[in-house]
């Protein structure tokens, strides 16, 4: 115990200090009390504060707390278990650990094993029943067969004591994380319906006792594959080394169209922030290679020179030269080598070479020369660094197929997007977007985002989901049709029960005789809009430029005609003003 004279020096400093230098003090006499370190001589004599996650640890002089990686599954039935689970991990945030929150029925099995630390909220339906979502999460469970000897694990259960099976699904995964060989650091927690008077606690004794579970190492042995993941390239862009971890089709069956969901993992942390883009170069695919050089009599290893560089010809148009959607300007110099009148517009070098062959043999270095650069897509990343974690991007790309003279071919780099297996590694860099930001977050915001424009807004949404503030959401999303179309409805809906997503409107335009679009379904909240408008509200845009965007532009123009607020001006001028005060922002392709 204190003396009283040590205890009112200590309640007086604690009055003194910030929240984060509680979380210093927390972490710095958690550290000296380790049973590691008993016995030990130690100088605790610190003369400036030291953060006990970065440069060098106050206790070990050249050595320094490796960052503790946790994961936090909720299984939720009504919503409190994944509201415990969002608390939790900004809990583990305010400490300075890495913590991602997940879903239990979006939870993939190849993550297990690779946990470090694994922390289940789950509740417990009915009879002992687990809620329906938590159900693929508990047969990842019972198939696995992997040791978890290296998962550190603890579960917190929800339930009603006036039901006899009481948290049996917290009880029911306590004991398949324990019989897999995972070490539990923490009891099982059982909530009953009242569940903050157990849980409060409960996480308050977790995160304490993760203190005494950091692990310290030597600087020089961290992960020396780390910085050769993210290289600069010579633009000055970093370039990140990914490795591909998802890539399904968000579409149900019988969809018309195709429409991926990709997640791209890496090795060291991505600096990104929600609105930004990913950039990728693609390659060109082998058979429009072949094409062009069996149309120029060229071989794959015949040597060309390309901006001061040799390289095999195979390996030029794979890698380097566009071939795809030329651009007028190389088409006319293309014809003034074969001496031809050919109409403008884009058209691919495989069709160019087909429908205007040369009268004389071209030599393959004279069409190289003629040739541009593969330039970067870019695609909007529709993943959280505060809850998807800050080493994974999600892209929501969109197939296209485009019909040519040469028969049925898909998008550049959607199609190459699309290709990518799990496990196959592609590079990519990040494109800063810093007029598309999220705004404070007691700000509200209108998101219109229909198809792949919903992409960014999956980023803000779970980013707000993150950082607490009283901000409401609102978006619109339109696609064809509403069984097959509706991405990422799971998900939404979720943020809906949550609160976090304050309204939700959709427009499937192939549902109904007369198509429906999200300009329409703004037209019938046009006095809400307003309301939303009024109060503060930053209005997003992202998707296609022609026409959707327009019919957009034009349709608040029509609401705002209506406004009984700031009438000095025309509708016309006054949606310019929000434009030019950043409250109406497009992201538009």
């Amino acid at each position: 115990m204190l003396s009283d004279e040590k205890r009112n020096r200590f309640l007086q400093l604690l009055k003194e200090s910030t929240k984060d230098e509680w979380v210093w003090m927390s972490g710095y006499l958690a550290a000296l009390t380790q049973p590691s370190l008993a016995g030990s001589s130690v100088d605790v004599s610190i003369t400036a504060p030291v953060s006990i996650d970065s440069g060098t640890d106050p206790l070990h002089g050249n050595l320094k707390t490796q960052p503790i990686q946790c994961s936090v599954v909720y299984g939720t039935e009504t919503g409190n278990s994944k509201k415990l689970g969002t608390e939790l991990v900004k809990k583990l945030k305010e400490l300075g650990v890495s913590a991602k929150l997940k879903s239990t029925d979006t939870y993939k099995a190849k993550d297990l094993k690779e946990e470090e630390y694994l922390f289940v909220v789950v509740s417990t339906h009915g009879d002992g029943e687990p809620p329906q979502a938590a159900k693929p999460f508990i047969q990842i469970l019972k198939d696995t067969k992997d040791s978890l000897s290296k998962v550190k694990f603890a579960v917190l259960g929800l339930g009603d004591t006036s039901y006899p099976l009481f948290c049996q699904t917290g009880e029911d995964v306590d004991s398949l994380l324990a019989n897999l060989g995972a070490e539990r650091i923490q009891p099982l927690g059982k909530c009953d319906v009242d569940f903050e008077i157990v849980a409060k606690p409960w996480m308050s004794e977790l995160i304490s006792k993760l203190n005494a579970h950091s692990k310290t190492a030597t600087t020089q042995s961290a992960n020396p594959g780390q910085n050769q993941a993210a290289k600069p390239a010579s633009s000055g862009k970093v370039v990140y080394e990914g490795s591909v971890v998802t890539n399904i089709v968000l579409n149900d069956i019988g969809a018309s169209k195709s429409t991926r969901h990709i997640e791209i993992k890496t090795p060291v942390p991505i600096d990104y922030l929600p609105g930004d883009s990913a950039g990728f170069l693609a390659y060109n695919r082998d058979e429009e290679i072949n094409r062009i050089l069996s149309l120029l009599k060229a071989d794959r290893e015949t040597r060309v020179t390309y901006k001061g560089e040799t390289w095999m010809a195979y390996d030029l148009f794979r890698k380097k030269v566009s071939i795809r959607f030329l651009p007028d300007r190389v088409i006319q110099k293309y014809a003034s080598l074969v001496g031809k009148e050919i109409p403008s517009g884009k058209t691919d070098l495989d069709v160019l070479l087909t429908l205007n062959p040369s009268e004389t043999k071209l030599d393959i270095q004279t069409i190289v020369d003629i040739l541009e650069p593969i330039v970067p897509r870019y695609y909007s990343i529709a993943s959280s660094p505060s809850a998807h974690g800050e080493d994974e991007v999600h892209l929501t790309v969109a197939e296209v197929e485009i019909e040519t003279f040469t028969g049925i071919k898909t998008g550049f780099c959607s199609g190459f997007l699309a290709d990518l297996k799990e496990g196959d590694t592609v590079p990519f860099f990040i494109q800063r977007n810093h007029s598309f930001r999220l705004p404070s977050p007691d700000t509200d915001i209108i998101m219109i985002g229909p198809g792949t424009g919903i992409a960014p807004f999956r980023s803000f949404l779970f980013e707000r989901e993150q950082n607490s503030g009283n901000g409401k959401n609102w978006l619109f999303f339109g696609e064809r049709n509403f069984v097959s179309d509706f991405y990422y409805q799971t998900e939404l809906l979720e943020l809906m029960d949550t609160g976090v997503l304050h309204k939700l409107n959709t427009a499937f335009s192939r549902d109904t005789k007369q198509k429906v679009y999200v300009q329409d379904r703004m037209g019938e909240n046009a006095a809400e809009l307003l309301k939303w408008i009024e109060n503060g509200a930053v209005i997003y845009l992202c998707g296609s430029k022609d026409p959707m965007s327009k019919d957009v532009d034009r349709k608040l123009i029509e609401i705002l005609s209506e406004r009984t607020f700031d009438t000095g001006k025309d509708a016309s001028d006054y949606l310019k003003e929000l434009e030019e005060a950043g409250r109406y922002i497009k992201d538009v392709y």
